[in-house]
């Protein structure tokens, strides 16, 4: 996952250039909206590259665990200076891990044992971005935000399997469902992305597109208590990686990153409120006359 945050550090450099190439002059800021306050709601997808990050046990080889995360997001200020909101999504997070060892099986031969590790996660995650726009342009901005991130943990399941290339070795399969018992019940992290924000018109109809890459880890362990007091005893499948007990101080800390691209489509609602009360006060006159 180290390629991610130098990922994410060049799209941060390449912001610098884009807030002088959409600047304009300072009268610019007198917009349809200009600097008056407005609500925008809409929906919100993305599509993350999901893992995990132990900072003690050797882990073995990660693959990276690919989930959809779709939800509803509300905006205060779209397109202003700084924006604050809150988003609601249903996600699915993960991990995917594999390790092999090879082991004598006898006094003259020896085989391969592979060890395959997956965590599924499913549940409702909240996070409250707050967003500093660049530039002045009334069409198109970048924009850099950090945001808290709480996600609730619904279920879901753990499967870890052993095979071995000796074919007289049947293989070994756990499967468990995630619970108070195998992960913590909620995860607390920080986000931090940028992106680009455009207004679009069609018709009477006005409405933001925004699109950013973001990286998000976890501020605290996910370890559960059962976990850690199983790996005092050594005995603790579910996060066991390769061979030989795993005690306390090995297990060390686990925390859920991920590297996602996000597209949301907000429509203001000061606007449509604004004309609806028009033809509500067109209607009272109507009615008088």
């Amino acid at each position: 996952m180290k390629r991610y945050n130098i990922i994410l550090v060049l799209c941060l450099i390449a912001v610098l250039p884009l807030q002088a190439q959409f600047a304009k002059p300072l009268k610019a800021r007198n917009s349809s909206y200009g600097n008056k306050s407005h609500w925008s709601i809409g929906l919100t997808g993305s599509y993350a590259a999901n893992d995990m990050i132990y900072t003690a046990m050797d882990a073995g080889e990660f693959h990276v665990y690919m989930a959809p995360t779709f939800g509803l997001a509300m905006e205060y200020n779209t397109m202003q200076p700084l924006a604050v909101g809150l988003d609601v999504s249903y996600v699915m997070r993960g991990t995917k891990e594999s390790t092999s060892t090879v082991f004598l099986t006898d006094y003259s031969t020896t085989t391969s044992a592979h060890v395959n590790h997956e965590m599924s996660l499913k549940g409702i995650e909240l996070r409250v971005p707050v967003t500093l726009y660049l530039g002045y342009s009334e069409t198109i901005k970048p924009y850099v935000y950090l945001a808290p991130r709480v996600s609730i943990w619904l279920g879901d399941s753990i499967r870890w399997e052993r095979t071995y290339d000796n074919d007289s070795y049947l293989p070994v399969v756990y499967t468990h469902a995630v619970d108070r018992s195998t992960i913590k019940p909620y995860d607390i992290s920080m986000v931090g992305g940028l992106g680009l924000c455009s207004r679009i018109k069609a018709g009477q109809i006005q409405f933001f597109v925004k699109f950013d890459v973001n990286y998000g880890i976890s501020l605290f362990s996910n370890f559960s208590d059962a976990e850690v007091n199983a790996a005092n005893g050594g005995d603790i499948p579910f996060v066991f990686h390769g061979w030989g007990d795993i005690h306390h101080e090995k297990l060390g800390k686990r925390h859920l990153q991920n590297l996602e691209a996000r597209l949301t489509l907000f429509i203001p609602l000061r606007k449509p409120l604004k004309d609806a009360c028009a033809f509500e006060q067109n209607m009272k006159k109507y009615r008088k006359q």
